[in-house]
């Protein structure tokens, strides 16, 4: 079954500018964002598809007619067939803080991940966990693809002026796990 990773983590919203940040191609997979100050490691069994997932985003948008959207840094999956039994995939998101309707931190942080998790509400309420110094609002959501079930965390936090949203989502529990732990990798400098 082929159908559409970027409509499960899609919102437009209100506009958002572009960060640079890399995937370093020296062999160690890590992905580096210079303006928001943070290294990450994905999984080597995932394939980058961050340029076609902001150009479905930019579609999208434009098919609405809107510009606003999220500003997605990262994009990457197992594969395009979102129905094979161990497909997971991760994106790293952000929205200017300034920009999202809650004037609180914590609120903010969980209107962000269900935006991400194109969910309106999260399967129980958020954890708080710290990564490398950084406290992150954690949510977990069901979600349901048609016959397919997933599941998706989604670690939130506010980061230099944006909210930055770490979304792992996967057909199996097992898969989940094995992709939300690679979040130990995180580092803040």
């Amino acid at each position: 079954m082929k159908s559409s990773f970027a409509i499960l983590l899609l919102i437009c919203s209100i506009g958002a500018a572009q960060d640079s940040g890399i995937l370093t191609r020296r062999g160690d997979g890590v992905y580096s964002n210079e303006g928001l100050r943070f290294r990450y490691k994905p999984s080597r069994d995932l394939s980058n598809r961050t340029e076609p997932f902001r150009a479905e985003i930019q579609k999208q948008a434009k098919d609405s007619g809107t510009s606003n959207m999220l500003n997605a840094l990262l994009a990457m999956s197992s594969g395009i067939d979102d129905g094979a039994k161990n497909w997971g995939s991760v994106t790293i998101e952000t929205y200017p803080r300034k920009s999202a309707s809650e004037r609180d931190d914590v609120k903010a942080e969980i209107q962000m991940s269900g935006w991400v998790a194109h969910a309106t509400g999260a399967t129980t309420p958020p954890k708080f966990e710290v990564i490398s110094g950084q406290r992150f609002a954690v949510s977990l959501f069901a979600l349901q693809d048609g016959k397919i079930r997933k599941g998706a965390v989604v670690w939130t936090t506010v980061r230099r002026g944006k909210l930055l949203s770490f979304a792992f989502a996967a057909n199996s529990p097992q898969r989940l796990k094995s992709l939300t732990e690679s979040m130990k990798s995180v580092q803040f400098y």
